[in-house]
């Protein structure tokens, strides 16, 4: 049985392990997307600031509203594949914590069947211990 208990506590390590990264990259994603809503309210706060009338400030914009733009592009990607890691590290979880409750429900049941033999030694036993006081003159 202790083969089985160590085979759990490995389950349970990697639960906790596969539970850290799934927090971390949720995590990581969140500071993502709060990059990318940061990068887009400054595009709008920008905008805001460019007189319409001003030429120069309208070309200025437009090449930093170009490069603003690419950024955030690359902070998508960022976030898309953040968004893959976070899917990858929920399946490995689900399946880690399936594997730990596997391994409970069947140590419970070998407990159940160890403790089901127990009685049944001890029926016979009893059942020995009937019959001798019966027929006091068998002998074993």
């Amino acid at each position: 049985m202790s083969v089985y208990k160590s085979l759990h506590r490995l389950r349970q390590y990697a639960r906790q392990e596969s539970e850290l990264l799934v927090r971390k990259a949720r995590e990581e994603r969140d500071a993502q997307a709060a990059r990318i809503d940061s990068l887009r309210a400054e595009v709008m706060a920008a905008r805001a600031a460019v007189d319409p009338d001003d030429a120069n400030a309208l070309a200025a914009y437009q090449a930093w509203r170009l490069r603003a733009e690419m950024n955030e592009r690359r902070e998508s990607a960022r976030l898309a594949q953040r968004e893959r890691d976070l899917e990858q590290h929920t399946r490995t979880h689900t399946d880690n914590v399936r594997k730990e409750l596997t391994m409970e429900k069947f140590m419970e049941l070998q407990a159940e069947r160890a403790l089901e033999e127990s009685r049944r030694v001890d029926a016979r036993k009893m059942d020995e211990i009937a019959g001798a006081r019966r027929d006091p003159g068998r002998s074993e």
